[in-house]
This record gives C-alpha cells, sequence and structure tokens, in this order.
C-alpha cells in the first residue's frame, strides 16, 4: 500500500482489496454566464506502485450537461481525446493498451453516470485529465441554481439488471464506495450576468463570496472538501422576465440560437386527484424519510377542497393508504396525517415501476385531473424504463418529483418529471422545504400554459426540444434552434393558457451573431436527448422506440451529432491516445477507485459507529465490516444473511413506528407558524381552541369575546373568528414567509366567502380581526 492511502485514508484501500487509489485529488473552475455554465474538471491520477496501471473511476455529471472536452496530461505530453462511435472507441482504447501506449476513455453509463478508463500509467507517473462540459443555468424559484454532482450513491438494481453477459448494470453503476476517500474537491466559480447580482449563498457547504455588480467569484470556505455530496449555488439577479434571443456562430461558421421566454399569465385553482407516491426504502432512512414526512404533512394541508387524494408509500412491496383515492375532508386528512407521521423507510428495495404501474393503469377521471407527488432519494439502475412507462401516461397523469438527500438522481428526478410534463425539486437535508413543496403544489393545482408552439417564421432551424412542454406560472422556457442560414425572423411563442390563448415575440437576427459555442453544443446536447427520450421529429414520422429500424435510425442521427459538436452520449465515447517511444510492457493491474458514500445514505455510517459502541469491535473488525458493507451487490438489501441486511434491521427497530406526537408536530422546529398551519382543517376554516390561542399568544377568553360581535350561525361564528384571526395574523407576523402559507390563506378566504355568519357590524371579517387584535 502506497504511503499516501496510509497516512491519509487507511480504511480506503480496503475497499480495492489492499491496493492503492489512484485518484489524488480533483478541481472544478466553473463560469455561470446568465443563462449556462461552462465547467472544467481536473482529475489527477498517480501511480506509486511499481508495475503500470489502469484507473477507472465512475463519476457523476449534470444529467443535462453537453460533454464536449477531454483531454490528459501526461508531463509536458497532452493528448486531445476525439469523439468517436462508442464501440470504434472501446477498440481504439483496448489496440492501445495492448500495444503499450497509454490510452484515456471517457463513457457515458447514463445521461448522468460517467466512466473514465486511465490506462497504462506508469510506475512513477501522474495524468491530469481535463473534462469540459456546458449546461444550462435551471431556475429554482427567483434563484439561478448551479448544482455540481460529486459522488454516485448506490443504486437500487431489480433483477433483471442483476444479470447477464458481461458487465450488469448494476455493476456498471455502482462503484465500489467507502465512508471517506482520500482525494477531495478544489473549486472556484466565476459569475458574470446581464443583471445586477442580489445574492449568491449555497445551502449544501460553507463559501467564501465575492460581488462587484454583475460579476462575482466563489470559493469553497475550506481549501478542500469531501466528494460525499452535491454542490449547489443559488444566485439571485435583478432580472427580467422579458423574451430574450442570443445567436453564436462557431469557428466552422455554423450558426445556433437560443430564445428565453418566462411568460407571465393569471391562474387559479382546480380541484384534482393528488397521488402521493414516497419512497421508503432502506435507503431512505434518517433525515431522507423525515424529509418526505415533513413534505407529505405540507402537502396534505395544502390540499384544496374538491380534491382527492391517496398515498402510496414502496420498497420492494408497496402499501397503499386508502383502496380508492378519498375526498378531501377532515377525517381523511387526519387519517392520513396520523399515516405520515408513523412513516418508516422499512420496505427494502427501491422497486419503483410496480406501484408506478398500479397508479398509472387504473383510469383516471376526466373531471378531476390526477397529479402524481413522487418523494424519493431517486437511486436505481432501470431509469429508462421508468422514464419510459411515465411518458407513456403523460396524457392522463402530470408528474411532480422531489428529489430528496445529498446524492438523488437528477437523472431520474427530473426525468420523470419532464417525461409527465410536471416540475422537478430538490431538496437537500436541513433545507427549508416548504416553498418548494407549496411551489410545486400551487403548479399541480392550477392550470398550466399548454399546446405549446414555436413559429421561426421564415427561419430554417432544427429546434430542440422538438415539443415544447407545458409553462406553470412563474415558469421558463428555453428553446435552441439549429439555424441553418443566416436568415433574420420573428420567434412567435403561441399557447392556450387558462383565460384563452397567449403569444409572445421575440426577434433572432443571425447577422449579429457573437463568437462561441455554447449555443450550439446545447442544441446538439437537446437534440440527442430527443432521439434518447423518444420525443424527435424522427420519432414523429417513425413512430415507436421500440421498432427495429427507428432504434437504428436513432443510432445513427446520435452518432452523427455526436461526431459534428464532439459530444460524448450513450452511442459515441471520447477516447485519446498516447504514443509511446518505449512502450510498456509489463502486467497492467486494474485499480478501480472507490467514491464517498453518500452523506446521510441510509444512516449507514450512524449505524455501523452504533453497532461498534454496541460491540465493541476492535480496528481490524471494524475496518472488515467496512468492507463488506461497501461490497453489498444491493446497496438496498434486506436479506438478514448479509452484514447490510443485519444492519438495516438494527435500523428499523431504532425507528419503528412507534410515536405518539400530535399531528400539529409536522416539522422538526415546531414554530408559530408551523403550529398554526397545522391546526387549519381540510375546508379551510380553523376552530377557536387553546391550541390556536396559544399560537395567537392572547387568552382563549380574550378570543371568544369576539363573538360579541357576531351574528348568524353560531358555530360557524366561531369558526369564523379563529379563521379571520389566524388569517390576521398570518399576514402580520409572517408575511416575510407568505411562499410557505398562500395556498392555505385562499381556502381560508373563500371559506369566509361562504360562511353563514357576518360581522354584526357590516366590516368585513379581516377589518373585523384585525380592529380586535389591535385593541387587544
Amino acid at each position: 500500500m502506497s504511503k499516501h492511502v496510509e497516512t491519509k485514508a487507511p480504511v480506503a484501500g480496503l475497499l480495492c482489496n489492499g491496493s492503492p487509489v489512484p485518484l489524488v485529488g480533483i478541481s472544478v473552475e466553473a463560469q455561470v454566464k446568465d443563462f449556462c455554465t461552462r465547467v472544467v474538471v481536473t482529475q489527477r491520477y498517480r501511480n506509486d506502485e511499481s508495475q503500470p496501471i489502469e484507473a477507472v473511476y465512475v463519476f457523476p455529471i449534470d444529467e443535462g450537461a453537453a460533454v464536449c472536452g477531454f483531454e490528459a496530461l501526461i508531463d509536458d505530453v497532452l493528448v486531445v481525446g476525439e469523439v468517436q462511435e462508442r464501440e470504434k472507441a472501446f477498440e481504439k482504447y483496448d489496440d492501445a493498451i495492448a500495444a503499450g501506449h497509454g490510452a484515456y476513455l471517457l463513457d457515458q453509463d447514463r445521461p448522468d453516470v460517467f466512466t473514465a478508463s486511465i490506462g497504462n500509467v506508469a510506475a512513477g507517473k501522474e495524468v491530469s485529465v481535463r473534462i469540459t462540459y456546458v449546461a444550462e443555468i435551471r431556475l429554482d424559484g427567483e434563484d439561478r441554481c448551479f448544482v455540481l454532482p460529486t459522488t454516485v450513491s448506490p443504486r437500487y438494481a431489480p433483477p433483471e439488471d442483476r444479470t447477464g453477459i458481461g458487465q450488469t448494470p448494476a455493476e456498471r453503476l455502482n462503484p465500489p464506495v467507502d465512508f471517506h476517500v482520500p482525494y477531495g474537491l478544489e473549486l472556484s466559480v466565476q459569475i458574470e450576468m446581464a443583471s445586477a447580482i442580489r445574492s449568491v449563498n449555497s445551502p449544501s457547504h460553507p463559501i467564501g463570496v465575492e460581488i462587484d455588480g454583475t460579476r462575482a467569484t466563489v470559493r469553497l470556505g475550506t481549501a478542500k472538501t469531501t466528494l460525499d455530496r452535491d454542490f449547489v449555488l443559488q444566485m439571485r439577479v435583478a432580472g427580467t422576465d422579458e423574451p430574450r434571443s442570443w445567436v453564436e456562430v462557431d469557428e466552422r461558421g455554423r450558426r445556433a440560437a437560443l430564445v428565453s421566454f418566462q411568460p407571465r399569465f393569471n391562474v387559479s385553482e382546480a380541484p384534482c386527484e393528488m397521488i402521493f407516491l414516497v419512497d421508503r426504502s432502506g435507503s431512505m432512512a434518517g433525515t431522507s424519510i423525515e424529509e418526505a414526512r415533513n413534505a407529505l404533512q405540507f402537502s396534505l394541508r395544502s390540499l384544496s377542497a374538491g380534491c382527492r387524494f391517496n398515498i402510496v408509500g414502496f420498497g420492494s412491496t408497496f402499501e397503499v393508504l386508502f383502496p380508492e383515492s378519498r375526498l378531501y375532508d377532515d377525517n381523511a386528512l387526519a387519517e392520513a396525517s396520523a399515516h405520515v407521521q408513523g412513516l418508516a423507510a422499512n420496505l427494502g428495495g427501491t422497486e419503483i415501476l410496480a406501484p408506478l404501474k398500479e397508479i398509472l393503469d387504473k383510469k383516471s377521471d376526466p373531471e378531476l385531473p390526477r397529479q402524481l407527488f413522487i418523494f424519493t432519494d431517486g437511486q436505481v439502475t432501470n431509469t429508462e424504463a421508468v422514464l419510459h412507462l411515465v411518458r407513456r401516461h403523460s396524457a392522463t397523469t402530470r408528474v411532480f418529483t422531489f428529489g430528496i438527500g445529498h446524492g438523488a438522481s437528477r437523472h431520474l428526478i427530473s426525468g420523470m418529471a419532464r417525461a409527465g410534463e410536471g416540475a422537478a425539486e430538490f431538496i437537500a437535508p436541513g433545507e427549508r422545504l416548504e416553498e418548494k413543496v407549496l411551489r410545486q403544489l400551487a403548479k399541480a393545482l392550477a392550470p398550466a400554459l399548454t399546446d405549446l408552439q414555436l413559429n421561426w417564421d421564415g427561419v430554417d432551424v432544427r429546434q430542440a426540444p422538438h415539443h415544447v412542454p407545458p409553462v406553470f406560472a412563474g415558469g421558463r422556457v428555453l428553446i435552441y434552434g439549429l439555424l441553418k442560414d443566416a436568415s433574420a425572423g420573428k420567434v412567435r411563442l403561441s399557447a392556450r393558457g387558462p383565460q384563452g390563448p397567449l403569444t409572445w415575440e421575440v426577434r433572432v437576427d443571425p447577422e449579429f451573431a457573437t463568437r462561441g459555442s455554447v449555443v450550439g453544443t446545447l442544441a446538439a446536447r437537446g437534440l440527442i436527448r430527443d432521439l434518447e427520450e423518444g420525443m424527435s421529429s424522427f420519432h414523429d414520422r417513425r413512430g415507436s422506440l421500440q421498432d427495429r429500424n427507428t432504434k437504428l435510425r436513432v443510432k445513427q442521427e446520435i452518432v452523427q451529432l455526436g461526431i459534428d459538436y464532439k459530444l460524448c452520449s450513450r452511442e459515441t465515447s471520447l477516447v485519446a491516445v498516447e504514443k509511446r517511444k518505449k512502450p510498456e510492457s509489463g502486467e497492467m493491474k486494474l485499480r478501480r477507485v472507490p467514491v464517498a458514500l453518500t452523506r446521510d445514505w441510509g444512516q449507514l455510517e450512524t449505524r455501523l459507529n452504533q453497532r461498534v459502541m454496541e460491540t465493541r469491535m476492535q480496528p481490524a473488525q471494524v475496518s472488515l465490516l467496512r468492507f463488506m458493507m461497501s461490497e453489498s451487490a444491493d446497496p438496498d438489501a434486506t436479506q438478514s444473511s448479509s452484514i447490510f441486511g443485519r444492519l438495516t434491521d438494527v435500523a428499523r427497530a431504532s425507528i419503528s413506528a412507534k410515536t405518539t406526537k400530535r399531528d400539529s408536530e409536522i416539522c422538526r422546529d415546531q414554530t408559530p407558524l408551523l403550529s398554526l398551519i397545522a391546526l387549519q382543517r381540510a375546508d379551510g376554516s380553523w376552530e377557536l381552541t387553546p391550541e390556536l390561542a396559544a399560537v395567537l399568544n392572547h387568552p382563549l377568553r380574550t378570543l371568544e369575546s369576539l363573538m360579541n360581535e357576531v351574528t348568524g350561525d353560531p358555530e360557524e361564528g366561531r369558526r369564523a373568528c379563529a379563521t379571520a384571526l389566524a388569517v390576521e395574523w398570518l399576514c402580520r407576523k409572517a408575511a416575510e414567509q407568505k411562499d410557505k402559507w398562500l395556498l392555505l390563506e385562499r381556502k381560508a378566504r373563500k371559506w369566509l366567502s361562504t360562511c353563514r355568519a357576518r360581522p354584526s357590524s357590516g366590516e368585513s371579517w379581516e377589518d373585523l380581526a384585525g380592529r380586535f387584535l389591535l385593541q387587544n
């Protein structure tokens, strides 16, 4: 074992059967400019052994990224990778290895999982590999969000992904893991926006920020950090929602355009059928299942009258709360709230296909559009099968997803939302979830812009995405086009809105193009994604993705785009060869690079430490246990015969559903706002109770005196007083958190408008409550 591994991480080598870890460090330089980012990832490998090695590292990249650069630096020699059809790239790599030369290969296993193979690294040599990609900056409410994935979480593989000839998906997508690895991350981000930057923060890592008008510099708070969770950067700018366009021309004279629309339109809520599908597999143990419970409680309390709902929990099996979706009322809410409070991560593996099929195959009520909310840490190998199923049912079910935890698969979470024409949100442990939950609910309960069409008005273009997805209030549309000539024109976006047809337009003039290749690269990546997901213009003409001729043609199209725009894809890889005057002749050893186990994943490290303390294990036994856990073929396994399974059983016992918490305790930090939210009835009203009096910080007797100023039905009058006081408290005491209670306030005001009791003075309920609180 090398000195580097022994001194810095004595356990890491055990994951590789006692051999050293050749990856010694990762540095990332990112440039964020308005709508996109350009990222350069440098991986440093060093061979401290006496014979040549092949280092294989499985790592994540943003699921929407266009990987467009790959090069290796050995001493002073730089070799640049070229894009080839996948099988040809593998052959070139293997041939170079066999001839004793250096060979470097970058391959896409999934849109968010890549493998770097660094072959024939000579004894004592160091290799720096640089990977370049560009990606969109996604909207997160009012913020723009840059995400850098850092580790591949263990992924559950169904039986069909664990068997077969050659390397199975379970093996390909589950690299060796350990709690600690000997390499760390260095990161710097340069930001440049079109308008002033208001704030920059990270909910995931400590950072240092310098802001100067429209520019900012971000660095990690520590020189190096562990790669055990996604790095998330949120940026708020003084932007505009006016339609905009960009045109770029690359070094080959090819023009590409990007048009951006952020439509504003009025919406109103409508009843729907809401089904909540919550992941209860073993990997959700700890903070993830807690976040899912909290998100569910907020969702339940924000539904509107007339909705029907149900809750389905899944793992190796699935459990349905109600035989059929129930009408949303106080009894159903109470039963569901108690059920959610007892949810535990105790159902085994992440078998998401079966419950999805059960839900989607049921006939939906045309009068109540079906909305499916999915809460999961998103770690499976059969992502494509899941997306295909969701896409087949997109006409009857809209899908909204929540990625929970530090390492949720963004391809699965975003892909399901994309396929189901919904929206995706990500909730990291400790992050405030109310805003994101209510934002999704607002989208689900209100009509979106549909039937979106883009008219390029004489501009000859190849567009991506081919099918423009629905747009929700506050959402954004980014559409790319590869321009076939320099014709100028107006691009017109038309859509069907809640109040009728709407249009927006923006001018595109290729004659004023700036030099660059980012827009063209993202346009080509968008075309490839349409082809991969069966949503291209080619599929409109040819039909099913399963048709043999269609699949062959799709492959040819992806290969051609990959080669033309130098993109790594499922059909193309990047390969570089270092010709050596003196080829290597010794036997090459395979070294698989372990990845850091995602922070808080299934509470595994906590449970291990607890087990160590309980049994007083010796250091050698602890190391063996770590090794056996990391080598488990099934990360969500529950078999009692495995070490992992026994630890899962220990965790289950410690988090079993024995709770006496009140329904009002729906969050870790029970603030007055959360207490007030928990007390609201399904119809939107509140009861005049001691619990409400405690939140409002007034004696119950004082609040009850307000009844002297009310006429009409006494029972409804009492509830009306309570409801008016609660709404007034929200407006006065929690105005800065209005995004958390907006849907609840709407329900309350709607209930007050139909109440059979009225203030005797003739004033409004709001005025009566406001005057009363001022006087008391």
